[in-house]
Parts: C-alpha cells; sequence; structure tokens
C-alpha cells in the first residue's frame, strides 16, 4: 500500500525537525555555559524515566546554595594608634605645670651622652654612649620671674609633694635654657642618672648631686651633674655655649635656690677635664689639695673651650659648685663649669 501525500508531508516534517535538533544539538555543545543558564528543566509525564532522573538530579544541584569567600586580613596599626604611656606621653611634645613653671619637653630623636657615674673610687669613670632610647622629660621654663633672680622664689613644698621628695634644690643658669630642679637619691648616688622626674626608668635622666656633698651648700666643693642631651639641647648641653668666649665673657653668674635661700655663684672658669671623679680624687676639705687643683684650673690657657675669668678670688675658704657634663666623641672628658659663692 503506497503513502497517501499526507503521510510524505508528515515524513518531510518529521525529518526537517531531526535535522534541525541534530544542528541546534551540534551547536549547543559549544555553549555548555549558555545552555545551562537558559534551558528550562521541566518533568512531564511523557518524559523518558532516564531523562526524568537527569533533570531531577539537574534541579537538585541548581538548589545547593552558595557560599562567600571572606577575605580576613591584620590590620596595619600606625604609630600614632599605639597607647601611651601612664604619663600621657606618645613620643610628641608634652607639657607639665609645674608650681608656678610652665614646662615643654621636644621629642627625642637620638641617643644622648650620659655624665660620669659616681664611683667611690679614685679611678676613672666610664663612659658608654646609652643603648635605650632617652625618655623626654620636661624641661623647667618659669612663666614668670622677676628681672631680679635672687628675688625668685620656688615652691618646694608643692614640687616635694606632687612631684618628686627627693628635689631639695634648684638651678639656674642665665642665657641659657638650665631651669631645673636639684635632686640627689638617699642611698644610690647614680640613680637620677638613668631615672626621670616622675620616677620612670630612662634619659634624660634629672640634674642631681651625691651623697659625697651635704645638702646644705657648705662644702668646699659641691658636684652638680647633668647629660649633655644634644638632640633636644636639654639639659646640661647648653653648658657647652660657654665654650664660646664671648658667651663666657657676658655670662657671669648661676644661682642655686633652696628652700630657706638663695645662692648667687659668679662663674671664674669653664674648663675641659678628665672623666676622673673629682670628690673621689681629690681631698678638697685639704688645703694643699685645693689649691693644688683650682691653681691648675686658674692657671689654664684662654683658648679653646678653657677660659679663665680675671679678678675672681678663689681661696680654699671659697664655696665652690661644680657643673658637670659630657663632651661629644670624648668620652675620657668632661666639660666643668666653675661658679664660686659671692653672695
Amino acid at each position: 500500500m503506497g503513502l497517501g501525500p499526507i503521510s510524505v508531508a508528515l515524513l518531510l516534517v518529521i525529518v526537517g525537525l531531526i535535522i534541525f535538533l541534530f544542528i541546534k544539538l551540534k551547536d549547543g555543545k559549544n555553549e555548555p555555559v549558555a545552555v545551562a543558564e537558559n534551558a528550562s528543566l521541566e518533568v512531564s509525564d511523557d518524559t523518558p524515566k532516564s531523562v526524568a532522573d537527569k533533570i531531577q538530579e539537574e534541579l537538585k544541584e541548581s538548589e545547593e546554595p552558595e557560599f562567600e569567600i571572606i577575605e580576613f586580613r591584620t590590620p596595619d596599626v600606625e604609630p600614632e594608634d599605639l597607647p601611651v604611656d601612664e604619663e600621657g606621653y606618645n613620643g610628641e611634645s608634652m607639657e607639665i605645670e609645674f608650681p608656678g613653671e610652665q614646662t615643654t619637653a621636644p621629642a627625642e630623636t637620638e641617643e644622648p651622652e650620659k655624665t660620669a657615674e659616681p664611683e667611690k673610687t679614685a679611678k676613672p669613670e666610664s663612659m658608654e654612649d646609652p643603648e635605650t632610647e632617652p625618655t623626654a622629660e620636661p624641661t623647667q621654663k618659669p612663666a614668670s620671674k622677676s628681672s631680679d633672680p635672687m628675688s625668685r622664689v620656688i615652691d618646694f613644698t608643692t614640687l616635694q609633694t606632687k612631684k618628686n621628695g627627693h628635689i631639695y634644690a634648684w638651678i639656674s643658669v642665665p642665657g641659657t635654657n638650665i631651669d631645673y630642679p636639684v635632686l640627689r637619691h638617699p642611698t644610690d648616688d647614680g640613680y637620677y642618672l638613668y631615672h626621670n622626674l616622675n620616677g620612670s626608668e630612662g634619659y634624660p635622666g634629672c640634674i642631681y648631686t651625691e651623697n659625697w656633698n651635704s645638702k646644705d651648700w657648705n662644702d668646699p666643693v659641691t658636684v652638680m651633674y647633668g647629660h649633655d642631651m644634644r638632640s633636644t639641647g636639654t639639659m646640661f648641653h647648653q653648658l657647652h655655649k660657654f665654650e664660646t668666649q664671648s658667651f663666657f665673657d657676658k655670662n657671669q653668674y648661676f644661682y642655686v635656690y633652696t628652700p630657706d635661700k638663695t645662692l648667687k655663684y659668679e662663674i671664674f672658669a669653664a674648663y675641659v677635664h678628665s672623666n676622673e671623679h673629682l670628690l673621689a680624687n681629690h681631698d678638697f676639705g685639704n688645703k694643699d689639695s685645693f689649691d693644688a687643683f683650682f691653681g691648675t684650673v686658674l692657671a689654664a690657657s684662654n683658648n679653646g673651650a678653657n677660659h679663665v675669668r680675671d679678678g675672681v678670688t678663689v681661696t680654699s675658704d671659697s664655696k665652690i659648685v661644680t657643673l658637670s657634663t659630657c663632651i661629644k666623641n670624648k668620652p675620657n672628658n668632661r666639660y666643668l663649669i666653675f661658679g664660686v659663692l659671692v653672695n
């Protein structure tokens, strides 16, 4: 029995559909992502079981949750974010109020050269560069002063009760920024070589005297120590201004204030000396020893950093205060400013 026209037409349509689907399927193999994104996966009653199972598997996989990958990192810490110490210092300038005084301390950026640590021996004192970074301590710059240094009053009661009980005097050297409390530790002569006014360990330390001296300023020679803080120009650094002859000539006095009196000293010599411990190696209570030492000082030539003032009387009965600090690149020497009591 032959095929009718309708049957032939239907057959051609089926063959055409097969060819069309074949071409589409062939092209679809090259676009898996597009097929996956655009295909509509549905299961009907006429869908073969094997195809239905595959569709169900694809639907199940497409319903799995997606997870977001989160990257964690340690935040950077800037220096200004670091905690400050209990005194509120974080490396920047700070101000601390003293009784009748206002003070400002710049940040210290380099290591100081330290003063001689006292030793109760006749051996020269050793000198090494400090290995720790200085701890900033404020300089004392009075907010207001009388034009006459002899009439200045220091509130020692408040200083001793609020700041440090070891404060017993005050040193001021006109023409410099040296204007500090003077301390003495009752048992450790070297304590304030390495400790600040608030008791913290480090630099710049304090201006101090030792137990070799009394606290009444009646010894033949009293020695006062301070670091040469070159990076900030503080503590006893500006004693080096006396190395210049013109400055030495114009600045003749320094002052020591105590709770009950003001002492005026005339500067009679600025002198480069060895790093020996003066009080351990010279018996200044002995007239011959006194005369021998200061005879050498007064006979020094006025050149370099050494300067001697003419017309100043110094005898074994004199009361002398010596200001001592270090000299850059000369660890075996000290720079000494000698003043004799004149008031």
